[in-house]
């Protein structure tokens, strides 16, 4: 049984007579219906600096994004000593790379939650440990992330579960049914506030392994499910590829984000900058823009070119009255205030009934 299917009148009694489940994060409400969620991840870019990470807050909000996410974790319950880095830099450990940026407490959280949620922004973090789950849960954080990496760890999932808040599930590097089991978790806990990401699990992705069509991939397997992109990307010169998302149909849009890609020590160089940050938004909000809607109807700003770009059956030559009316004695001329041109079978053959003059337009009243 799928998890549609498991759970259908949970589902359909939530979706509420819509396509797909709305998921409300405090007043701003995440839906196919509404403009695209934009998340900065911040991750630990902040190298454990509070006033780093409150700039970095500032600099998110000039750029226009809905939120800023951080990672909350304690390197010695996320690595063991022998486990090796998977990215640039394998001389480093695991266990001493995340320990340098392990040194916010839940003092620190609060405030730079607190700084956040003063300046218009929603804070939120990713725990990974149940320990920082509920740390998190017990400043206030109004939703969650869970990282593609914990996306079968059900001990943290049932515990971010009962906290009944927004949770939002990348699934890089998952098979269909590891995320049917995640959500399953959630579901039988009653959270059915689930927002699911579209991720490549490569740190950066190559644009050529970008793999968009996993978000058409997902709709098309969860269509009652808000779907986004957790982007790993390195910057291009005009922003793109969210956009490209967006076209896709994601409605949550999640990129890494530092204050300058040249610092080292963690993830800043495939991160975007406060001016890429701030492109890719414009970007976003004018791909929503031009997106427009998928209804075929003649929309109002084409009423002008259509009535003045289209064209009219006329007489080509001078036609006598009493005259048989033939292709060749037509034309077709702007503007379309006269019958249309998929008319003109109800003209030729007939007889003129007056004399209609060169260039005149050919109405039916003037046929016999």
């Amino acid at each position: 049984m799928n998890i549609y299917s498991k759970y259908k009148n949970k589902i359909d009694e939530r979706c509420n007579n819509k396509n797909v489940l709305h998921v409300r994060v405090n007043d701003i409400v995440v839906s196919d219906e509404n403009p695209v969620f934009v998340i900065a991840e911040a991750a630990n870019n902040h190298m454990c600096s509070i006033a780093r990470a409150k700039e970095m807050v500032d600099k998110a909000v000039e750029s226009g994004v809905n939120a800023i996410k951080f990672q909350t974790y304690k390197a010695e319950k996320l690595a063991r000593k022998g486990a090796t880095l998977y990215w640039n830099g394998k001389e480093t450990s695991q266990l001493e790379y995340y320990s340098r940026l392990d040194k916010f407490e839940e003092e620190d959280y609060r405030e730079l939650f607190l700084y956040a949620n003063k300046r218009g922004i929603i804070p939120f973090s990713t725990p990974f440990d149940v320990s920082s789950a509920i740390m998190l849960n017990d400043i206030g954080v109004d939703m969650f992330k869970v990282a593609s990496c914990d996306i079968t760890d059900h001990r943290l999932l049932k515990c971010i579960a009962n906290f009944n808040k927004p949770v939002i599930i990348s699934t890089g590097a998952s098979t269909p049914d590891e995320i049917d089991s995640a959500i399953d978790v959630f579901y039988k806990e009653g959270n059915f506030n689930i927002i699911l990401l579209a991720c490549m699990l490569s740190y950066p992705t190559p644009d050529k392994d970008a793999n968009l069509r996993r978000i058409t991939a997902l709709k098309e397997r969860y269509p009652w499910m808000v779907i986004g992109l957790s982007d790993h990307t390195e910057p291009d010169e005009n922003m793109i590829i969210p956009s490209l998302a967006v076209a896709l149909g994601a409605k949550v849009i999640e990129k890494h984000y530092t204050l300058d890609r040249t610092m080292t020590g963690s993830g800043h160089f495939f991160s975007v900058d406060p001016d890429n940050l701030k492109d890719m938004v414009n970007n976003i909000r004018l791909t929503e823009i031009t997106l427009g809607s998928k209804e075929l109807v003649v929309d109002k700003v084409e009423m002008a070119a259509r009535e003045n770009a289209r064209r009219s059956i006329v007489a080509d030559q001078s036609i006598s009255k009493g005259t048989i009316i033939t292709s060749r004695m037509l034309g077709m001329k702007r503007p379309a205030d006269g019958l249309p041109g998929n008319m003109i079978d109800k003209v030729i053959g007939r007889a003129a009934i007056d004399d209609i003059g060169q260039d005149q337009i050919i109405t039916l009243d003037l046929l016999d």
